[in-house]
């Protein structure tokens, strides 16, 4: 296939072939145009174009201001070619851009680079290729995460679109009630126009009753002289009604009919709605992250977020403090005031002998429920130090007992905390309803029951969908 050949860059000469270039003007010329740049520019270094001329090119340096230096050095640090006036003392303008730095001759690191081509060769490869199945995972996920993003909005355009209707209907509803009391108060709103068009409607039956008593019809007209009878005292009737509606209306205006809430209250109802919603980041890490009991252990809080997801099935969970025992009291009392009907919770338990475990329920905690049934058996209790997990026996659904007189209590004592939650104790009697009898390890017991010293007590609320 033959080379293409370039063109002059004059607008009038772009049908003519070029052969000449200037690397300093960037521009092909045509013998012509050569001519008259050579006498305007002798200082230009101008390349005749063959087929070396792209070889020639990459010779010379591409910094601004530099583009007829040849490219003669190489600076290591920032591993990348440069000329003389790159390398030179003297700075500004892209002179000395690499002075202060580590350069040598190209020829010098030449065999350097060569030695080692091979081996950047096959590492590339493989970055390559570990970067484009990373590329591949990033994109799937920023997909999802793209998805969840327009769900979310999506979420936030259904509730809006909830509220504009409640507030619309509202506002239809409010609309009809003023209609209503103001015909209940003084009159629906075709009576005026009754009234108006009352006097005529008299005079016209004056007049042909009069009409009628003149003219006396006789007695085969009996009918017609009944019937204007009859709209003579239906005549008398509407009037009288008029007069009974003036006399109400008169009665009426001192009763005033109102909105409420006024406009200047309006501000109280506003805030709420413009506060309404909150865009914020998910980390079903960040509330255990609070928890100066796991104190940051990553592996503790995969454990726990691991066997609750497992339990309930559910991926997204966050937790949220509500209590600790070294800040909100040692009571029991304390622990119902601020964990009682919070819905699912963890609690996580150390002793003053280091011993670290806990349990979590989907029950409510109650002052005074007494055994609650945990009939999903998604109760249970754990311990940290040996990463062990107790499932309840499912021959007895008990899942908590709650009492004004214990803290956090699971299973039948399987462990409790007592009135005073700085203490605790743990049983291993037949009656317990976790596996086995080794809710003993929880707290390195060996006989029936093992009582033990609380350091620090925590709850955490576990929100999920």
């Amino acid at each position: 296939m033959e080379e293409q050949k370039k063109k002059c860059s004059l607008k009038e000469h772009a049908d003519i072939n070029a052969n000449i270039y200037c690397k300093k003007c960037e521009i092909y010329m045509c013998s012509k145009c050569e001519v008259h740049h050579s006498k305007l520019f002798e200082n230009h270094q101008n390349f005749i174009l063959n087929k070396n001329f792209d070889e020639l090119c990459n010779e010379f340096c591409e910094e601004e201001g530099h583009n007829y230096i040849k490219l003669k050095y190489i600076c290591k640090t920032h591993n990348t070619l440069c000329c003389s006036e790159c390398a030179i003392k003297v700075k500004g303008n892209g002179y000395g851009k690499h002075a202060n730095y580590d350069i040598c001759i190209i020829k010098d690191i030449l065999e350097e680079k060569k030695k080692g081509i091979n081996e950047n060769i096959k590492l590339l490869e493989e970055l390559s290729y570990k970067f484009n199945e990373s590329f591949k995972d990033i994109k799937e996920k920023y997909e999802k995460i793209n998805e969840n993003k327009e769900q979310l909005k999506l979420k936030i355009q259904k509730i809006f679109t909830n509220i504009r209707n409640i507030l619309n209907n509202r506002e239809d509803e409010l609309l009809l009630n003023v209609d209503k009391e103001y015909d209940n108060l003084y009159f629906k709103g075709d009576i005026i126009k009754d009234i108006e068009k009352l006097p005529n409607k008299i005079k016209i039956s004056l007049d042909k009753y009069k009409n009628f008593i003149e003219n006396k019809l006789k007695d085969e007209n009996i009918i017609k002289e009944i019937k204007e009878c009859l709209e003579i005292e239906n005549n008398i009737n509407i009037i009288n009604k008029a007069n009974s509606f003036i006399e109400m209306i008169e009665d009426s205006k001192n009763n005033e009919i109102i909105f409420t809430p006024e406009e200047k209250e309006l501000d109280k109802f506003i805030e709420p709605i413009k506060n309404f919603g909150l865009i914020k980041t998910f980390n079903s890490e960040i509330g255990l992250k609070l928890s100066l009991i796991i104190n940051n252990d990553i592996n503790n809080t995969k454990l726990i977020l691991d066997w609750i997801k497992e339990t309930i099935n559910k991926d997204e969970i966050k937790f949220e403090l509500i209590f600790r025992m070294s800040e909100n009291g040692t009571n029991s009392e304390d622990f119902h005031k601020y964990c009682d009907n919070k819905g699912p919770t963890l609690t996580l338990v150390k002793t003053t002998k280091n011993k670290l475990f806990g349990g979590f329920t989907p029950l409510n905690w109650k002052k005074n429920g007494g055994n609650v049934d945990d009939l999903n058996n998604q109760t249970f209790i754990f311990s940290l130090n040996l990463k062990k997990k107790y499932n309840m026996l499912k021959r007895n659904g008990r899942g908590i007992y709650c009492s004004n007189t214990n803290g956090p209590s699971f299973g039948d004592c399987d462990f409790e905390m007592k009135q005073n939650m700085k203490e605790g104790e743990t049983y291993a009697n037949s009656s317990c309803n976790f596996l086995s009898n080794n809710n003993l390890e929880l707290t390195g017991g060996k006989g029936e029951r093992e009582y033990f010293d609380v350091d620090e007590l925590e709850v955490f609320k576990v929100i999920y969908n």
